[in-house]
């Protein structure tokens, strides 16, 4: 292959990954107008756009993100069956709330996490599950399977794996406590 257009290609995936991606989702927000001199108050529906930026995953979103990602298992074979899209139907009813939550999570990242209190120097981190809760639950009455494909593709992208599976390879490689053998052995 053209070593120009893998350059080109890898640039094009640095910048996407550096920069990130927004994408919007269509919602239903409640607007309170007033009526009889501000004594009562009517809710009206109106529609909210409301957008959203997934950046490059820290190791512990990544983390969250992969444990997700355990949970799902497709048997392949038996979506080709007969029956494949009765068992295509079963696995919505399954791991639908599980693929918003994945996209809840590579939008929040680190905002997962909130500070809560500095001991002796040492910062501890509650998780806002509530946060994480509200974005499954917006995720999952909002985003469509196309636009679910596009973002899966793209957090996919963000998580930037290769570097990562580069970075344990060097870590793993040459480590300079690795026993080395100073004796050959001299059999024969």
């Amino acid at each position: 292959m053209d070593t120009k257009l893998l350059e080109q290609e890898k640039a094009e995936l640095n910048a996407l990954i550096n920069k990130g991606v927004t994408f919007e989702v269509e919602d239903t927000d409640f607007e309170g107008v007033k009526r009889f001199f501000g004594l009562f108050k009517k809710r009206s529906p109106a529609k909210v756009k409301r957008t959203f930026r997934i950046s490059e995953p820290t190791l512990g979103t990544l983390d969250r993100i992969a444990a997700e990602w355990i949970e799902v298992a497709i048997d392949e074979a038996a979506l080709k069956g007969d029956d494949g899209m009765q068992r295509a139907r079963t696995l919505v009813a399954k791991h639908a709330i599980r693929a918003a939550k994945v996209v809840a999570i590579a939008v929040l990242g680190n905002d997962f996490l909130i500070p809560k209190h500095n001991i002796g120097g040492v910062v501890r981190y509650d998780e806002d599950w509530r946060r994480l809760d509200e974005l499954t639950e917006l995720f999952a009455r909002t985003v469509t399977p196309s636009q679910l494909y596009r973002l899966c593709m793209l957090i996919a992208a963000m998580c930037n794996l290769g570097d990562f599976l580069n970075s344990i390879r060097l870590m793993s490689a040459d480590r300079s406590t690795m026993p080395i053998r100073i004796e050959e052995n001299n059999e024969g």
